[in-house]
This record gives C-alpha cells, structure tokens and sequence, in this order.
C-alpha cells in the first residue's frame, strides 16, 4: 500500500500515540528499545483495527545509549532514497535528530521532527498555528517563572524529575502537569538533549 506521510516514533523517548490521526494515507512506524516489554493494552487495542498502517519494531539494543535514534535514520535513509516525495515527521523530543533534518531540508526532502501530537491535524498534516494553545493559564506562568528563578545547574534534567518539582508547588495531578510540560516542549521553552531536559528560559 502506499502512503503520503510517514511517522517515525522514537518510543524510547515519547509513549503517548495518537491514533487519531492515522488514516489510510498515514504509515507508522514504531521503534521500540529492547526493555520496552511493557505495552499498554489500551494502546493495543487502537493500534489494531489499522493493521499494517502501524509497524512495531523492537531493536535489540541492550546498555546502548540512543541505539534508536540510529535506527531511526537508518529507517527515514531508507524510506527517502526510494520515496524522497512524501512527507516524513519524527516523533521524538530530542534534538539530537535537527541537524540531519535541516541537512535533507536543504535538499528538499519534506521532513520534520514534532514533540506532540497537538503539532498535526486530523489528517496527519503538518500544522504549526495549531502547534499550542493559550489555555494553560497562571499555573503555566507560575511553573516558567519559578524554573527562569532558580540557577541553572539546580533545574531537573529528566522529564520524571521536572513533573515530581513541579507537583511540589502546584496542586496540579500528574496528568495536568504533563500537558503544562508538553506544552513548554511545544513552544520550545524547554528540550531534550541526548536524555537531557534543557531550558530556553
């Protein structure tokens, strides 16, 4: 079958998958690490009625820090020497894969990297006016302002670890704080580095 758009999901690095936006233009293909043993079931459950639409594939990469990311362009090498017209995005919060996303840019390859499924539409399109959104309120303000006051040696350098600080001086759940946290990724108030929580502040 052939496919318009190609998503490369570094499931290492990002879990939630939108399935919403799969549609018979859509091909997805999930790189999974070798520990990653654990799939919710929900998640399987929605992947399923899309069939070959959405791969799996588990890399034996045991102790290798970001062996996936490896895979990951060997894939994306892969699908653009063959099919170099058609749309690819990487789902990954790390940067590490920018500069190799500039370098096909310049040779006019359609290829992005998203950090949020809010970044796409319905249809799986690009779309950056719908990249984030202003309803996050004071608690967005409040967690920006607290991390932009403390030195910058002191501020949290995983995700895990930037969601328990936050819950400290917020009455926010979990959930809640993960969509403020998302949205930083989103307007690139914060990133990842090779693992690393990073902030434009």
């Amino acid at each position: 079958m052939e496919y318009d758009k190609c998503i490369l999901v570094d499931y290492e690095n990002v879990q939630d998958i939108n399935t919403d936006i799969i549609d018979n233009n859509v091909k997805m293909l999930i790189i999974v690490g070798e520990n990653q043993n654990k799939i919710p079931i929900d998640l399987i459950q929605k992947i399923q009625p899309f069939g070959n639409s959405i791969e799996w594939l588990q890399i034996k990469s045991k102790g290798k820090k970001n062996a996936l990311d490896f895979f990951i362009v060997y894939f994306l090498g892969c699908f653009v020497s063959t099919q170099n017209h058609k749309e690819y995005i990487i789902y990954s919060k790390d940067t590490g894969y920018d500069p190799l996303i500039d370098f096909l840019k310049n040779r006019n390859v359609n290829v992005r990297r998203i950090v949020s499924f809010k970044q796409l539409n319905s249809n799986g399109l690009s779309n950056d006016k719908i990249a984030s959104n202003d309803s996050c309120g004071d608690s967005f303000i409040k967690i920006n302002e607290k991390l932009a006051k403390m030195p910058s040696n002191t501020r949290p350098k995983s995700r895990n670890g930037l969601l328990r600080h936050i819950k400290t001086f917020t009455k926010k759940c979990d959930d809640e704080i993960e969509k403020i946290i998302e949205e930083m990724f989103i307007r690139k108030i914060i990133y990842e580095e090779n693992g690393r929580v990073k902030y434009n502040l």
